[in-house]
């Protein structure tokens, strides 16, 4: 029988509503497309087929607008028993859609890959280090546990969720061919609340979260995936799907989010995975019913001009780039690619006992060879560089591996542009250039270092985190090296610019006059006079204790404080710990501060700098370190101003 089910809750189950469809909603992402493509693309590229590492990923993403959405009679024999506990929700789903109108519908389908390999009759699987493939009972019967290992872009097994995240009754479908054995299989899934129906259905303890679309051949909960012909092309030629006989899968949602659109779906493609596109790897047809925008090697340039920029701008704080910015990204990728060995600047080695640490005598000791770099970019030519970067797993063997970092200038700029890009898909929420017009693109192709990084990163792949459960404790000073790695592009910059060789006192004398006191003139200044009364004997000469001065100054600004480099301090170390907590009537401030007090990591508070690195900002806790010993400076503003700040530096 093929139908939906949910399972009943028993009395001792745990009640738990799903929320991981939240990882999804974060600052960084500002549209629901940016997820969809970026989640729905890596899976494509993780399932590339391996055999033949020279075709092309391709990926087909389909609106159907109102031109081509369904009528009632045509998809509610898909839903019909799923409706009662659509319509159950306790809060009820927001925006439940009108089930006497059409229903729109959006497609991502990708092609040259494997498909959901692995018996579909697992239930359980304890680990998957037994070689065998397991994708259909990960993709289908798992949320939150993820198969991937190694060099696959994905590791937390929440990647799927986005799909019914965008859906208005958070229900998608899955048709997927196999390319090991040419089955065809249909499943789906609904992501709801923990509910009860109100009909003669209606359970003791109400109904779990899951309900799964499939082919039931008992009374019991366990799904198989249809595979009757007749079903399966009568749901491929229901939504217009592409698939036939390809192995791939194809993933149909309906009741679309209103806020995926042609343009959403195109700029997020070109965003996230310019780089794998302009390589050739991968293909994308974007569609919004018969008008069609294709991303290819040969037509991403055409493809951008195709894209209503004005759509973009919504009044979000998320800046976008504009067409101009895009495509001078393009001509610098392409150029990446056509460089040979001796193009690049190499660093030298770090000692790998140590932790890594941007020790520029020892990283940049070709002077030579720097200042012929430091001529060719002051004169507006491009530069490369080869980094080495620390790879230790815990129990393993340290190694150097090696990364790419490219710099150009573009005086067109309004701030730098950063971007890293690991094995194909761009990691967005990481910055490391604060100053300059200039554009810097560091590349991760080393499977050691793609692997390492992408255990770092977050769910929605837009940060690399040190305390991510897939990283923490996996890595030898696995901290030290995502702080290296983060600060490649300032730290290349900053060396490329030439030091200053003297002052030149006069430089701005046409057009600053500033009165100099002469020294008869301090001489015969007025002092003021005493008072009456005043003890007239002179004071006692006082010797002057000289000390260890402290590294930083503090000075109270509006809304939080300033510290920068104290210039009677003769050095500053190389990393400091500050702890910040509002005053209290008792105790100590630090030791008292709550989360609810701020979160140096969330806005209101704003974290401006120069000449620092951070390597953490958490809670109340900012760590860094100091990269310019001759000058640094940190504003925080944003605390409360009617309460006092406390700072204790370590």
């Amino acid at each position: 029988m093929i139908s939906w089910r949910f399972k009943p809750n028993s009395k001792d189950d745990m009640d738990v509503d799903p929320i991981q469809g939240e990882f999804f909603t974060t600052r960084d992402i500002d549209n629901i497309s940016t997820a969809v493509v970026r989640e729905g693309i890596q899976n494509a590229l993780d399932e590339r087929n391996r055999g033949k590492q020279s075709e092309t990923v391709r990926v087909r993403i389909f609106l159907s607008g109102s031109k081509y959405a369904l009528p009632k009679e045509q998809y509610l024999p898909l839903i019909d028993n799923l409706l009662p506990h659509l319509q159950a929700q306790n809060p009820p789903m927001a925006a439940l859609p009108d089930f006497t109108e059409k229903m729109n519908y959006f497609i991502f389908e990708d092609f040259n890959t494997k498909g959901l390999e692995g018996n579909p009759e697992e239930g359980y699987i304890e680990n998957n280090s037994d070689g065998a493939a397991h994708n259909f009972y990960y993709f289908w019967r798992n949320v939150g546990r993820s198969g991937k290992t190694d060099d696959k872009l994905g590791r937390w097994g929440l990647g799927k969720t986005v799909f019914p995240a965008s859906s208005r009754i958070n229900t998608f479908w899955g048709l997927t061919v196999r390319k090991s054995d040419q089955r065809k299989m249909l499943m789906g899934q609904s992501i709801l609340r923990i509910h009860n129906r109100q009909d003669e259905m209606k359970t003791e303890c109400g109904y779990r979260p899951y309900g799964v679309y499939g082919n039931y051949t008992d009374e019991n909960y366990f799904a198989l995936p249809v595979e009757s012909e007749r079903n399966t092309s009568d749901f491929e030629s229901l939504f217009r799907l592409e698939r036939k006989q390809q192995s791939g899968l194809s993933l149909v949602i309906p009741f679309c989010s209103e806020e995926i659109t042609i343009d959403h779906l195109a700029y997020s493609v070109i965003e996230q995975y310019f780089y794998p596109i302009l390589e050739g790897r991968l293909e994308v047809e974007v569609g919004f019913e018969d008008e069609t925008i294709l991303l290819s090697r040969a037509t991403i340039n055409d493809a951008t001009e195709k894209i209503n920029f004005a759509r973009l701008y919504n009044g979000d704080e998320k800046k976008r780039r504009s067409k101009e910015s895009l495509l001078k990204l393009f001509d610098f990728a392409r150029w990446t690619f056509g460089l040979q060995e001796e193009d690049f600047f190499q660093l030298k080695s770090l000692e790998l006992k140590s932790k890594p640490k941007w020790m520029k005598a020892v990283l940049f000791s070709d002077e030579e060879g720097l200042n012929k770099l430091r001529d060719k970019f002051e004169n507006g030519e491009r530069v490369a560089f080869k980094v080495p970067l620390k790879y230790h797993p815990v129990g393993g063997v340290a190694k150097a591996c090696w990364y790419n970092a490219y710099l150009e200038k573009d005086i067109s700029l309004a701030k730098p542009e950063n971007l890293f890009v690991r094995d194909g898909i761009t990691i967005s929420g990481i910055t490391s250039l604060d100053k300059g017009m200039v554009r810097g693109v560091v590349v991760i192709h080393d499977t050691d270092l793609a692997r390492m990084l992408g255990d770092s990163e977050n769910p929605a792949h837009t940060e690399w985190q040190p305390d991510s459960r897939n990283f923490k404790g996996k890595y030898t000073d696995g901290k030290e090296v995502l702080a290296f790695v983060k600060a490649t592009l300032k730290q290349l910059y900053e060396k490329l610019q030439r030091p200053i060789e003297g002052i030149q006192k006069d430089l701005l004398i046409d057009y600053f006059s500033i009165p100099v006191e002469t020294p008869e003139e301090k001489k015969h200044k007025d002092l003021p006079k005493q008072k009456q009364g005043d003890n007239e004997m002179n004071d006692p000469d006082i010797p002057v204790m000289t000390g260890k001065k402290r590294p930083l100054t503090i000075e109270k600004i509006f809304s939080g404080l300033r510290l920068v480099k104290n210039p009677e301090a003769e050095e500053a170390p190389e990393s400091l710990k500050l702890k910040l907590g509002y005053d209290v009537p008792r105790g100590n401030p630090v030791k008292s501060y709550q989360e609810l007090d701020f979160d140096l990591a969330k806005p209101p508070i704003k974290i401006e700098s120069e000449g620092v690195y951070f390597t953490k900002k958490e809670k109340n806790v900012l760590e860094f370190n100091i990269e310019d010993q001759h000058h640094f400076e940190i504003k925080l503003t944003g605390f409360d101003e009617k309460r006092d700040l406390f700072l204790k530096m370590q």
